[in-house]
Protein backbone atom coordinates (compact mmCIF):
# COMPACT_ATOMS: atom_id res chain seq x y z
CA UNK A 1 0.00 0.00 0.00
CA UNK A 2 2.61 2.57 0.84
CA UNK A 3 4.89 1.79 -1.98
CA UNK A 4 1.39 2.62 -4.41
CA UNK A 5 1.34 5.57 -2.48
CA UNK A 6 5.05 6.78 -3.30
CA UNK A 7 4.24 5.74 -6.98
CA UNK A 8 1.17 8.08 -7.35
CA UNK A 9 3.08 10.67 -5.62
CA UNK A 10 5.83 10.12 -7.20
CA UNK A 11 3.37 9.86 -11.11
CA UNK A 12 1.63 13.16 -10.01
CA UNK A 13 5.38 15.11 -9.10
CA UNK A 14 6.07 13.91 -12.76
CA UNK A 15 3.36 15.21 -14.33
CA UNK A 16 3.91 18.68 -13.21
CA UNK A 17 5.84 21.34 -15.82
CA UNK A 18 9.21 22.59 -14.82
CA UNK A 19 7.96 25.48 -14.36
CA UNK A 20 5.61 24.53 -11.49
CA UNK A 21 7.66 22.67 -10.09
CA UNK A 22 10.15 25.76 -10.10
CA UNK A 23 7.40 28.00 -8.50
CA UNK A 24 7.14 26.20 -5.72
CA UNK A 25 10.05 25.52 -4.92
CA UNK A 26 11.86 28.93 -5.66
CA UNK A 27 9.02 30.19 -3.46
CA UNK A 28 9.50 28.08 -0.47
CA UNK A 29 13.58 29.06 -0.62
CA UNK A 30 12.91 32.67 -1.02
CA UNK A 31 10.32 32.93 1.33
CA UNK A 32 12.28 31.28 4.23
CA UNK A 33 15.51 33.38 2.99
CA UNK A 34 13.49 37.16 2.76
CA UNK A 35 11.15 36.64 5.83
CA UNK A 36 13.51 34.80 8.57
CA UNK A 37 13.68 37.83 10.69
CA UNK A 38 9.92 37.82 10.85
CA UNK A 39 9.43 33.78 11.24
CA UNK A 40 12.18 34.05 13.83
CA UNK A 41 11.02 37.00 16.35
CA UNK A 42 7.88 38.40 17.63
CA UNK A 43 7.26 42.28 16.17
CA UNK A 44 3.97 43.13 17.98
CA UNK A 45 3.17 46.23 15.72
CA UNK A 46 -0.17 47.55 14.12
CA UNK A 47 -3.04 45.78 15.67
CA UNK A 48 -0.88 42.91 16.79
CA UNK A 49 -0.54 45.09 19.88
CA UNK A 50 -3.62 43.85 20.95
CA UNK A 51 -2.70 40.45 20.04
CA UNK A 52 -1.33 37.89 21.71
CA UNK A 53 -4.47 35.86 21.67
CA UNK A 54 -7.21 36.56 19.52
CA UNK A 55 -9.79 34.27 17.71
CA UNK A 56 -10.38 36.77 14.59
CA UNK A 57 -13.67 36.93 14.76
CA UNK A 58 -14.16 39.50 12.80
CA UNK A 59 -17.78 39.66 11.17
CA UNK A 60 -18.20 43.03 11.69
CA UNK A 61 -15.12 44.09 9.19
CA UNK A 62 -17.04 41.75 6.93
CA UNK A 63 -14.45 39.23 7.16
CA UNK A 64 -16.44 36.28 7.80
CA UNK A 65 -14.01 33.64 6.88
CA UNK A 66 -10.83 34.85 8.57
CA UNK A 67 -11.86 32.92 11.96
CA UNK A 68 -11.82 29.77 10.19
CA UNK A 69 -8.94 30.80 7.36
CA UNK A 70 -6.84 31.37 11.17
CA UNK A 71 -7.34 28.23 12.43
CA UNK A 72 -4.57 26.34 10.51
CA UNK A 73 -2.43 27.61 13.25
CA UNK A 74 -4.10 28.27 15.94
CA UNK A 75 -4.97 31.96 17.30
CA UNK A 76 -1.99 32.48 19.66
CA UNK A 77 0.89 34.64 17.54
CA UNK A 78 3.88 31.84 16.89
CA UNK A 79 5.93 33.09 14.11
CA UNK A 80 7.65 30.23 12.84
CA UNK A 81 4.81 28.14 12.58
CA UNK A 82 2.11 31.19 10.88
CA UNK A 83 5.58 31.61 8.73
CA UNK A 84 5.68 28.52 7.22
CA UNK A 85 1.91 27.93 6.56
CA UNK A 86 1.93 30.83 4.69
CA UNK A 87 4.86 30.08 2.50
CA UNK A 88 3.48 26.69 1.70
CA UNK A 89 -0.04 28.96 0.85
CA UNK A 90 2.39 31.24 -0.92
CA UNK A 91 4.00 28.54 -2.91
CA UNK A 92 1.22 26.71 -4.19
CA UNK A 93 -0.54 29.93 -5.31
CA UNK A 94 2.48 30.55 -7.36
CA UNK A 95 2.63 27.01 -8.72
CA UNK A 96 -0.90 27.64 -9.98
CA UNK A 97 -0.54 30.74 -11.35
CA UNK A 98 2.48 29.38 -13.41
CA UNK A 99 -0.27 26.35 -14.72
CA UNK A 100 -3.11 28.65 -14.97
CA UNK A 101 -0.84 31.14 -17.18
CA UNK A 102 0.81 28.16 -19.16
CA UNK A 103 4.41 28.98 -17.95
CA UNK A 104 6.91 26.31 -18.83
CA UNK A 105 9.90 27.64 -18.70
CA UNK A 106 11.66 26.69 -15.22
CA UNK A 107 13.91 29.87 -15.01
CA UNK A 108 10.73 31.89 -15.44
CA UNK A 109 8.26 29.86 -13.15
CA UNK A 110 10.93 30.36 -10.40
CA UNK A 111 10.87 34.16 -11.16
CA UNK A 112 7.08 33.74 -10.56
CA UNK A 113 7.75 32.05 -7.47
CA UNK A 114 10.43 34.29 -5.56
CA UNK A 115 7.99 37.27 -6.84
CA UNK A 116 4.96 35.98 -4.98
CA UNK A 117 6.98 35.80 -1.70
CA UNK A 118 9.04 38.78 -1.57
CA UNK A 119 6.75 41.68 -2.86
CA UNK A 120 6.77 44.47 -0.80
CA UNK A 121 3.54 43.94 0.07
CA UNK A 122 4.45 40.19 1.63
CA UNK A 123 6.41 42.08 4.43
CA UNK A 124 3.44 44.24 5.54
CA UNK A 125 1.56 41.51 5.48
CA UNK A 126 3.49 39.79 8.00
CA UNK A 127 3.89 42.90 10.19
CA UNK A 128 0.57 41.54 10.90
CA UNK A 129 1.91 38.13 11.66
CA UNK A 130 -1.04 37.27 14.10
CA UNK A 131 -3.18 36.62 10.81
CA UNK A 132 -0.53 36.29 8.00
CA UNK A 133 -1.25 32.63 7.74
CA UNK A 134 -4.97 33.46 6.76
CA UNK A 135 -4.35 36.07 4.84
CA UNK A 136 -2.13 34.00 2.55
CA UNK A 137 -4.75 31.23 2.62
CA UNK A 138 -7.06 33.72 1.44
CA UNK A 139 -4.66 34.45 -1.59
CA UNK A 140 -4.53 30.72 -2.22
CA UNK A 141 -8.28 30.39 -2.63
CA UNK A 142 -8.51 33.25 -5.07
CA UNK A 143 -5.82 31.92 -6.94
CA UNK A 144 -7.41 28.37 -7.09
CA UNK A 145 -11.33 29.90 -8.11
CA UNK A 146 -9.47 31.36 -11.26
CA UNK A 147 -8.14 28.43 -11.62
CA UNK A 148 -10.74 26.40 -10.97
CA UNK A 149 -13.01 28.77 -13.44
CA UNK A 150 -10.12 28.77 -16.21
CA UNK A 151 -9.82 24.80 -16.35
CA UNK A 152 -13.78 23.63 -16.34
CA UNK A 153 -15.80 24.66 -18.69
CA UNK A 154 -18.67 25.24 -15.79
CA UNK A 155 -16.28 26.17 -13.46
CA UNK A 156 -17.49 29.59 -12.75
CA UNK A 157 -20.45 28.18 -10.88
CA UNK A 158 -18.24 26.31 -7.81
CA UNK A 159 -15.32 28.58 -8.50
CA UNK A 160 -17.38 31.20 -6.45
CA UNK A 161 -17.27 29.50 -3.27
CA UNK A 162 -13.66 29.84 -2.88
CA UNK A 163 -13.71 32.79 -4.00
CA UNK A 164 -16.38 34.35 -1.11
CA UNK A 165 -14.13 32.90 1.33
CA UNK A 166 -11.31 34.36 -0.02
CA UNK A 167 -12.91 38.09 0.19
CA UNK A 168 -13.99 37.11 3.42
CA UNK A 169 -10.84 36.65 4.73
CA UNK A 170 -9.93 39.81 3.54
CA UNK A 171 -11.63 42.18 0.63
CA UNK A 172 -9.21 43.06 -0.85
CA UNK A 173 -8.39 39.41 -2.44
CA UNK A 174 -10.99 40.43 -4.88
CA UNK A 175 -8.53 42.38 -6.64
CA UNK A 176 -6.06 39.39 -6.66
CA UNK A 177 -8.89 37.17 -8.60
CA UNK A 178 -9.98 39.92 -10.79
CA UNK A 179 -6.35 40.64 -12.06
CA UNK A 180 -5.52 36.77 -12.25
CA UNK A 181 -8.91 36.51 -14.06
CA UNK A 182 -8.35 39.27 -16.72
CA UNK A 183 -4.76 38.70 -17.56
CA UNK A 184 -5.54 34.73 -18.27
CA UNK A 185 -8.10 35.90 -20.63
CA UNK A 186 -5.75 38.43 -22.33
CA UNK A 187 -3.34 35.31 -22.51
CA UNK A 188 -5.89 33.30 -24.06
CA UNK A 189 -6.33 35.80 -26.68
CA UNK A 190 -2.64 36.04 -27.35
CA UNK A 191 -2.36 32.33 -27.37
CA UNK A 192 -5.09 31.22 -29.90
CA UNK A 193 -6.61 31.69 -33.00
CA UNK A 194 -9.34 33.28 -30.88
CA UNK A 195 -12.56 35.33 -32.52
CA UNK A 196 -14.01 38.30 -31.06
CA UNK A 197 -16.83 36.29 -29.74
CA UNK A 198 -14.59 33.48 -28.35
CA UNK A 199 -12.99 36.20 -26.28
CA UNK A 200 -16.08 37.68 -25.14
CA UNK A 201 -17.62 34.76 -23.96
CA UNK A 202 -13.83 33.84 -22.26
CA UNK A 203 -14.44 37.23 -20.50
CA UNK A 204 -17.67 37.21 -19.34
CA UNK A 205 -16.98 33.62 -17.96
CA UNK A 206 -14.61 34.83 -15.86
CA UNK A 207 -16.88 38.49 -15.34
CA UNK A 208 -19.60 36.07 -13.86
CA UNK A 209 -17.25 33.94 -12.00
CA UNK A 210 -15.88 37.39 -9.83
CA UNK A 211 -19.79 38.71 -9.90
CA UNK A 212 -21.15 34.83 -8.35
CA UNK A 213 -18.25 35.11 -5.50
CA UNK A 214 -18.99 38.38 -4.40
CA UNK A 215 -22.54 37.72 -4.65
CA UNK A 216 -22.00 34.46 -2.80
CA UNK A 217 -19.75 36.71 -0.11
CA UNK A 218 -22.02 39.46 0.41
CA UNK A 219 -24.90 37.07 1.03
CA UNK A 220 -23.40 35.01 2.98
CA UNK A 221 -22.12 38.39 5.36
CA UNK A 222 -25.56 39.28 5.58
CA UNK A 223 -26.30 35.79 7.02
CA UNK A 224 -23.35 36.16 9.80
CA UNK A 225 -24.45 39.61 10.84
CA UNK A 226 -27.72 38.38 11.25
CA UNK A 227 -27.59 35.24 13.03
CA UNK A 228 -24.47 37.02 15.67
CA UNK A 229 -27.01 39.82 15.77
CA UNK A 230 -24.10 42.36 14.78
CA UNK A 231 -23.74 45.51 12.52
CA UNK A 232 -21.33 45.93 10.03
CA UNK A 233 -18.47 48.34 11.57
CA UNK A 234 -18.77 51.71 10.74
CA UNK A 235 -15.16 52.17 10.64
CA UNK A 236 -14.59 54.57 7.79
CA UNK A 237 -17.79 54.44 6.16
CA UNK A 238 -16.93 50.56 5.38
CA UNK A 239 -21.10 50.24 6.58
CA UNK A 240 -22.14 52.94 3.92
CA UNK A 241 -19.62 52.32 1.17
CA UNK A 242 -22.44 51.04 -1.02
CA UNK A 243 -24.79 53.43 -1.16
CA UNK A 244 -22.20 55.95 -1.28
CA UNK A 245 -21.35 54.86 -4.95
CA UNK A 246 -22.72 57.88 -6.99
CA UNK A 247 -21.91 57.69 -10.85
CA UNK A 248 -19.40 60.17 -10.17
CA UNK A 249 -18.17 58.56 -7.08
CA UNK A 250 -17.35 55.45 -9.25
CA UNK A 251 -15.68 57.23 -12.29
CA UNK A 252 -13.46 59.35 -9.46
CA UNK A 253 -12.80 56.05 -7.49
CA UNK A 254 -11.11 54.54 -11.04
CA UNK A 255 -9.27 57.67 -12.13
CA UNK A 256 -8.10 57.12 -8.16
CA UNK A 257 -7.00 53.50 -9.51
CA UNK A 258 -4.91 54.11 -12.45
CA UNK A 259 -3.61 57.12 -10.78
CA UNK A 260 -2.22 54.90 -8.12
CA UNK A 261 -1.37 52.01 -10.36
CA UNK A 262 0.92 53.90 -12.14
CA UNK A 263 2.18 56.22 -9.33
CA UNK A 264 3.31 52.93 -7.73
CA UNK A 265 5.47 51.91 -10.29
CA UNK A 266 6.05 54.96 -12.38
CA UNK A 267 6.87 57.91 -9.74
CA UNK A 268 9.92 57.29 -8.13
CA UNK A 269 8.79 58.01 -3.88
CA UNK A 270 4.90 57.63 -4.70
CA UNK A 271 5.54 54.41 -2.50
CA UNK A 272 8.05 55.84 0.06
CA UNK A 273 10.26 52.43 -0.63
CA UNK A 274 9.96 52.96 -4.28
CA UNK A 275 13.40 54.89 -4.88
CA UNK A 276 15.20 55.70 -7.88
CA UNK A 277 16.68 52.49 -8.99
CA UNK A 278 12.93 50.33 -8.36
CA UNK A 279 11.61 53.01 -10.50
CA UNK A 280 13.97 52.87 -13.33
CA UNK A 281 13.48 49.04 -12.96
CA UNK A 282 9.69 49.72 -12.88
CA UNK A 283 9.94 51.67 -16.38
CA UNK A 284 12.09 49.11 -18.05
CA UNK A 285 9.80 46.65 -16.81
CA UNK A 286 6.82 48.40 -18.59
CA UNK A 287 8.49 48.64 -21.75
CA UNK A 288 9.77 45.04 -21.63
CA UNK A 289 5.77 44.01 -21.23
CA UNK A 290 4.86 46.52 -24.25
CA UNK A 291 7.88 44.41 -26.46
CA UNK A 292 7.00 41.29 -25.38
CA UNK A 293 3.36 42.16 -26.51
CA UNK A 294 4.52 43.19 -29.82
CA UNK A 295 6.57 40.36 -30.79
CA UNK A 296 3.80 38.02 -29.94
CA UNK A 297 1.11 40.32 -31.22
CA UNK A 298 3.10 39.44 -34.73
CA UNK A 299 4.55 36.42 -34.27
CA UNK A 300 0.89 35.34 -34.08
CA UNK A 301 -0.25 37.59 -36.60
CA UNK A 302 -3.17 38.63 -34.40
CA UNK A 303 -2.80 41.87 -36.11
CA UNK A 304 -4.76 40.68 -38.97
CA UNK A 305 -8.08 39.92 -37.15
CA UNK A 306 -8.85 43.83 -36.27
CA UNK A 307 -11.78 43.17 -34.38
CA UNK A 308 -10.05 40.53 -31.79
CA UNK A 309 -6.75 42.53 -31.68
CA UNK A 310 -9.25 45.56 -30.65
CA UNK A 311 -10.61 43.88 -28.07
CA UNK A 312 -7.33 42.29 -26.57
CA UNK A 313 -6.32 46.12 -26.44
CA UNK A 314 -9.06 47.15 -24.69
CA UNK A 315 -8.67 44.19 -22.08
CA UNK A 316 -4.90 45.27 -21.69
CA UNK A 317 -6.38 48.99 -20.99
CA UNK A 318 -8.50 47.58 -18.36
CA UNK A 319 -5.53 45.85 -15.94
CA UNK A 320 -4.63 48.85 -13.86
CA UNK A 321 -7.91 49.05 -12.51
CA UNK A 322 -7.76 45.28 -11.91
CA UNK A 323 -4.70 45.29 -10.78
CA UNK A 324 -5.16 48.45 -8.12
CA UNK A 325 -8.97 47.62 -7.65
CA UNK A 326 -7.94 48.02 -3.71
CA UNK A 327 -8.27 51.55 -4.33
CA UNK A 328 -11.54 51.74 -5.91
CA UNK A 329 -12.70 49.62 -2.52
CA UNK A 330 -11.15 51.77 -0.26
CA UNK A 331 -7.92 53.15 0.75
CA UNK A 332 -4.83 51.08 -0.38
CA UNK A 333 -2.13 50.21 2.27
CA UNK A 334 0.79 48.05 1.25
CA UNK A 335 -0.86 45.21 2.86
CA UNK A 336 -3.80 45.64 0.09
CA UNK A 337 -1.63 45.89 -2.72
CA UNK A 338 -0.10 42.08 -2.89
CA UNK A 339 -2.59 42.23 -6.58
CA UNK A 340 0.10 44.82 -8.08
CA UNK A 341 2.61 41.46 -8.07
CA UNK A 342 1.02 40.32 -11.10
CA UNK A 343 1.94 42.81 -12.99
CA UNK A 344 5.38 41.14 -12.95
CA UNK A 345 3.82 38.27 -13.19
CA UNK A 346 2.30 39.30 -16.64
CA UNK A 347 5.74 40.58 -18.07
CA UNK A 348 7.05 37.23 -17.37
CA UNK A 349 4.48 35.48 -18.90
CA UNK A 350 4.84 37.60 -21.97
CA UNK A 351 8.55 36.87 -21.59
CA UNK A 352 7.84 33.50 -21.94
CA UNK A 353 5.68 33.85 -25.06
CA UNK A 354 8.01 36.26 -26.97
CA UNK A 355 10.45 33.71 -26.40
CA UNK A 356 8.88 30.55 -27.48
CA UNK A 357 7.61 32.30 -30.75
CA UNK A 358 11.62 33.50 -31.21
CA UNK A 359 13.28 30.09 -33.06
CA UNK A 360 16.18 29.31 -31.76
CA UNK A 361 18.75 27.84 -33.53
CA UNK A 362 20.28 24.68 -33.16
CA UNK A 363 24.02 25.33 -34.58
CA UNK A 364 26.14 25.97 -32.11
CA UNK A 365 27.89 28.57 -33.70
CA UNK A 366 24.38 30.93 -34.02
CA UNK A 367 23.00 29.63 -30.52
CA UNK A 368 23.19 32.95 -29.08
CA UNK A 369 21.20 34.70 -31.83
CA UNK A 370 18.67 32.79 -30.38
CA UNK A 371 18.61 34.48 -26.90
CA UNK A 372 15.03 36.86 -26.88
CA UNK A 373 16.04 39.72 -25.48
CA UNK A 374 12.56 40.23 -24.02
CA UNK A 375 12.85 37.04 -21.37
CA UNK A 376 16.68 37.70 -20.93
CA UNK A 377 15.31 41.39 -19.63
CA UNK A 378 12.71 41.05 -17.63
CA UNK A 379 14.40 38.21 -16.09
CA UNK A 380 17.38 40.74 -15.15
CA UNK A 381 15.11 42.86 -13.91
CA UNK A 382 13.30 40.72 -11.88
CA UNK A 383 16.86 40.34 -10.10
CA UNK A 384 16.96 44.11 -9.09
CA UNK A 385 13.46 44.61 -8.12
CA UNK A 386 14.14 40.77 -5.77
CA UNK A 387 17.58 42.04 -4.32
CA UNK A 388 16.00 45.85 -3.78
CA UNK A 389 12.06 43.90 -2.31
CA UNK A 390 14.43 41.89 -0.10
CA UNK A 391 16.29 45.17 1.15
CA UNK A 392 12.80 46.85 1.66
CA UNK A 393 11.68 43.80 3.35
CA UNK A 394 14.03 43.37 6.05
CA UNK A 395 14.08 47.52 6.85
CA UNK A 396 10.49 47.20 7.38
CA UNK A 397 11.25 44.43 9.95
CA UNK A 398 13.97 45.86 11.41
CA UNK A 399 12.26 49.76 11.62
CA UNK A 400 9.27 47.80 13.37
CA UNK A 401 11.16 46.04 16.06
CA UNK A 402 13.15 49.18 16.87
CA UNK A 403 10.00 50.90 16.94
CA UNK A 404 8.40 47.67 19.48
CA UNK A 405 11.26 48.43 21.48
CA UNK A 406 11.35 51.57 22.34
CA UNK A 407 7.55 51.45 23.11
CA UNK A 408 8.42 48.61 25.37
CA UNK A 409 10.60 50.34 27.13
CA UNK A 410 8.44 53.64 27.46
CA UNK A 411 5.50 50.90 29.00
CA UNK A 412 8.29 49.66 31.29
CA UNK A 413 9.14 53.12 32.98
CA UNK A 414 5.71 54.19 33.21
CA UNK A 415 4.81 51.07 35.15
CA UNK A 416 7.77 51.76 37.63
CA UNK A 417 6.98 55.00 37.37
CA UNK A 418 3.28 54.25 38.53
CA UNK A 419 4.60 51.68 41.12
CA UNK A 420 7.05 53.92 42.82
CA UNK A 421 4.49 56.93 43.08
CA UNK A 422 3.96 57.79 47.00
CA UNK A 423 0.89 56.03 48.14
CA UNK A 424 0.78 53.51 45.26
CA UNK A 425 -0.81 50.29 46.54
CA UNK A 426 -0.97 47.18 45.18
CA UNK A 427 -4.45 46.55 43.19
CA UNK A 428 -4.93 50.44 42.92
CA UNK A 429 -7.30 51.77 39.85
CA UNK A 430 -4.85 52.96 37.45
CA UNK A 431 -6.35 55.45 35.02
CA UNK A 432 -3.91 56.12 32.04
CA UNK A 433 -5.34 59.02 30.21
CA UNK A 434 -4.05 58.95 26.65
CA UNK A 435 -2.39 57.05 24.24
CA UNK A 436 1.65 56.61 23.98
CA UNK A 437 2.86 59.74 22.28
CA UNK A 438 4.34 59.29 18.58
CA UNK A 439 7.89 60.28 19.41
CA UNK A 440 7.64 57.33 22.24
CA UNK A 441 8.32 54.66 19.21
CA UNK A 442 8.61 56.97 15.93
CA UNK A 443 12.74 56.64 15.35
CA UNK A 444 13.40 59.56 13.07
CA UNK A 445 16.83 57.32 11.35
CA UNK A 446 17.08 58.38 8.07
CA UNK A 447 17.28 55.00 7.24
CA UNK A 448 14.14 54.18 7.89
CA UNK A 449 12.53 57.15 5.77
CA UNK A 450 11.94 54.33 3.69
CA UNK A 451 9.62 52.36 5.04
CA UNK A 452 6.44 52.96 4.32
CA UNK A 453 4.01 54.72 7.00
CA UNK A 454 6.43 53.97 9.49
CA UNK A 455 4.64 55.76 12.48
CA UNK A 456 1.28 53.88 11.73
CA UNK A 457 2.37 50.32 10.82
CA UNK A 458 5.22 50.28 13.71
CA UNK A 459 2.53 50.78 16.54
CA UNK A 460 0.05 52.90 15.31
CA UNK A 461 -2.71 51.16 17.86
CA UNK A 462 -0.61 52.65 21.08
CA UNK A 463 -2.22 56.25 20.68
CA UNK A 464 -5.41 54.55 21.12
CA UNK A 465 -5.97 54.77 24.65
CA UNK A 466 -8.17 50.93 24.95
CA UNK A 467 -4.65 49.28 23.34
CA UNK A 468 -2.50 50.68 26.28
CA UNK A 469 -4.03 48.35 28.63
CA UNK A 470 -3.95 45.60 26.18
CA UNK A 471 -0.34 46.10 25.49
CA UNK A 472 0.36 46.76 29.40
CA UNK A 473 -1.10 43.85 30.02
CA UNK A 474 -0.48 40.84 27.95
CA UNK A 475 2.79 41.96 26.33
CA UNK A 476 5.08 43.06 29.53
CA UNK A 477 2.89 41.51 32.09
CA UNK A 478 1.71 45.12 33.90
CA UNK A 479 -1.65 43.83 35.25
CA UNK A 480 -3.83 47.06 35.36
CA UNK A 481 -7.23 46.76 34.51
CA UNK A 482 -9.15 49.10 32.24
CA UNK A 483 -11.13 51.70 33.71
CA UNK A 484 -14.91 51.61 32.13
CA UNK A 485 -15.49 54.73 30.24
CA UNK A 486 -18.10 56.81 32.67
CA UNK A 487 -15.01 56.60 34.95
CA UNK A 488 -12.12 57.69 32.25
CA UNK A 489 -14.37 61.15 30.85
CA UNK A 490 -15.24 61.99 34.53
CA UNK A 491 -10.93 61.96 35.75
CA UNK A 492 -10.57 63.49 32.69
CA UNK A 493 -13.09 66.51 33.23
CA UNK A 494 -12.12 66.98 36.85
CA UNK A 495 -10.27 70.21 38.05
CA UNK A 496 -7.96 67.87 39.02
CA UNK A 497 -6.47 66.16 36.12
CA UNK A 498 -6.65 69.22 34.23
CA UNK A 499 -4.27 71.15 36.66
CA UNK A 500 -1.60 68.25 36.36
CA UNK A 501 1.71 68.49 34.08
CA UNK A 502 2.10 65.82 30.81
CA UNK A 503 4.08 62.93 31.48
CA UNK A 504 7.14 62.58 32.23
CA UNK A 505 7.14 66.14 34.34
CA UNK A 506 7.37 65.86 37.99
CA UNK A 507 3.30 65.91 39.36
CA UNK A 508 2.14 63.84 35.63
CA UNK A 509 1.34 60.77 37.78
CA UNK A 510 -0.69 60.62 41.03
CA UNK A 511 -2.50 59.31 43.68
CA UNK A 512 -6.31 60.55 44.06
CA UNK A 513 -8.11 58.57 46.89
CA UNK A 514 -7.97 54.98 45.62
CA UNK A 515 -7.30 55.58 42.35
CA UNK A 516 -3.68 56.11 40.56
CA UNK A 517 -4.32 58.93 37.59
CA UNK A 518 -1.39 59.14 34.71
CA UNK A 519 -1.83 62.09 32.23
CA UNK A 520 -0.28 61.28 28.99
CA UNK A 521 -2.67 63.68 27.30
CA UNK A 522 -4.39 66.87 27.86
CA UNK A 523 -7.87 65.24 27.49
CA UNK A 524 -9.47 61.96 27.09
CA UNK A 525 -10.54 60.77 23.65
CA UNK A 526 -14.11 58.67 23.78
CA UNK A 527 -14.16 55.74 22.24
CA UNK A 528 -15.77 55.57 18.52
CA UNK A 529 -18.42 53.72 17.64
CA UNK A 530 -16.12 51.32 15.92
CA UNK A 531 -14.11 50.59 18.54
CA UNK A 532 -17.05 50.05 20.59
CA UNK A 533 -18.52 47.38 17.92
CA UNK A 534 -15.08 46.10 17.77
CA UNK A 535 -14.68 44.91 21.71
CA UNK A 536 -18.27 43.56 20.95
CA UNK A 537 -17.29 41.63 18.10
CA UNK A 538 -17.98 37.59 18.02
Amino acid sequence: MGNKKTCAAKRFFDALSPAVKAAFICCVIAGFAAHIFAFTNIIPNSDGISRVADPQQMTVSGRWFLHYATAWNGFVQMPAVIGAFSVLFAAISSALTCSLLKIENAVIGGAVGIAMIIFPSVAYTYLYMFTASAYFFGILLAVLAVWLCARFRFGFLFAAIPLACAIGTYQAYLAVAASLSLICVIMRALDGEKSVKEILLDALKHIAFLALGAVLYYLTLKLFLWAKDLELLSYKGMDTLLGSLTPAGIISLIGKAYKQFFGYFLIRGYASYNGALMTVSHWLFFVCGAAGFIVVTVKRKLYRRPGAFALTLVLCLLLPLALDLGAVMGEATAVMRYSLVFTYVLVLALAQRAASDTKEKTDKKDKKQGVCPVRAGALALCAVVFILSFQIDNLAYTASATAHRATESFAARLGERVESTPGYRNGMQVAVIGGFPSDVYYNDLEAFAAVEDYSCLSSSVIPLNKHVYYYLNDWIGVRWEEPDEETMIAVSASDEFKEMPLYPSDGSVKVSGDRVIVKLAAQYTPKQDYEIQYENRK
